[in-house]
């Protein structure tokens, strides 16, 4: 849609050039058609001194120059109203993005979760979002939502001193027990608060990535509903949309602009990210991130917190994932059938000469 704008944009200007030419054009024509009619005569100067040529416009037909005045109406009526046409056709396309972008945030209900996870031998727990890639139930988040790395008391070594008994304590990591899924309550998957169990399948903290399955039968429908990846560039001021479990409440949306693309950190040197004006939030992490058709283009992961910062937020490159997903399809032997979507083909109509 954006290329289509750029294009109508395009062709007004062409459109406006053509009209400044063609007023020109038909100036210079009227010039020539008078001069063609028109005698010369001599004329003094005002001081009486050296004498020059003037053009005699007195032989003109006056019926040629009212048809010459004529068509020159003609093409300006012309061109102004294609040009009008054109206006309307770019606000309605503006128009239309804005209204599309923010349509997803419904359309994908029944394909965003939020996720809840559970270590219950250490009483751990982890709020984040997830999303579903694929018709089959495969399920794509990040690895800080899924493994867990915390300190805890260690119970086998007590301790006893002046003030009675005490424990150590012990550094805990690994994936949790319990990963559970939830659809938002307006999705056809809602399964009134019991959610969906989390099979653990892949992931690489190199990418801050995890692939998890959903265990249960698709509930409605033979297939699940999926996000396609985006096929296409994603350039500084494409729009975009935030989907995800901010601070634990279940879906929400934001929505900003592609603030940069190929942003890269010294803790993940192996990732590129989108950077984005976005409100993102605790509990967003592992969330998609859409673009005007439907795409995604991204996975957030983190945002910048300071008193001095506002509106950094972060979100992992396509390409990145697509890169974590063939690994994970290698190491597990398994095949991740995710669709693709791209931006649609400008029409042109050919007008007759």
């Amino acid at each position: 849609m954006k290329k289509s704008i750029v294009t109508m944009i395009a062709i007004l200007l062409v459109l406006t050039t053509l009209a400044f030419a063609g007023c020109s054009l038909l100036g210079n024509a009227t010039n020539n058609l008078a001069n063609s009619a028109g005698t010369e005569g001599s004329s003094g100067s005002a001081s009486g001194g050296s004498t020059g040529t003037v053009t005699n416009y007195t032989n003109v037909s006056k019926s040629d120059l009212e048809e010459a005045l004529t068509k020159y109406r003609e093409i300006a009526e012309t061109l102004s109203d294609r040009v009008s046409d054109l206006e309307e056709a770019v606000r309605q396309s503006i128009s239309v993005s804005k209204a599309n972008i923010g349509a997803y945030a419904v359309n994908y209900v029944d394909s965003v979760m939020s996720i809840s996870c559970l270590e219950s031998q250490y009483q751990i727990s982890c709020q984040g979002t997830g999303f579903v890639i694929t018709s089959d139930g495969y399920v794509i988040t990040n690895n800080h939502v899924i493994y867990y790395e915390d300190t805890v008391y260690d119970t086998e070594n007590v301790r006893r001193d002046w003030f009675g008994y005490s424990y150590g304590t012990k550094k805990v990591s690994g994936v949790y027990t319990s990963i559970t899924g939830f659809f938002d309550s307006t999705s056809q998957y809602y399964n009134e608060g019991n959610g969906f169990t989390l099979q653990f399948v892949y992931r690489d903290p190199a990418y801050d990535l995890a692939l998890c399955k959903i265990v249960q039968d698709v509930p409605v429908g033979t297939e699940w509903k999926a996000i396609p990846f985006y096929d296409g560039d994603v350039v500084r001021g494409d729009e975009l949309l935030i989907l995800g479990n901010a601070q634990g409440f279940g879906l929400s949306a934001t929505s900003g602009l592609v603030s940069a693309t190929g942003k890269t950190f010294t803790d993940y040197p192996k990732l590129t990210f989108i950077q984005t004006d976005a409100a993102i939030n605790g509990g967003n992490s592992g969330g998609p991130a859409i673009n005007i058709y439907g795409g995604l283009i991204g996975v957030v992961n983190s945002k910048f917190v300071s008193s001095n910062i506002e509106n950094m937020g972060f979100a992992i490159e396509l390409f990145k994932l697509k890169e974590f997903i063939t690994a994970a399809e290698t190491n597990q032997q398994i095949t991740v059938s995710y669709k693709t979507v791209s931006a649609p083909t400008v029409a042109t109509e050919q007008q007759a000469a």
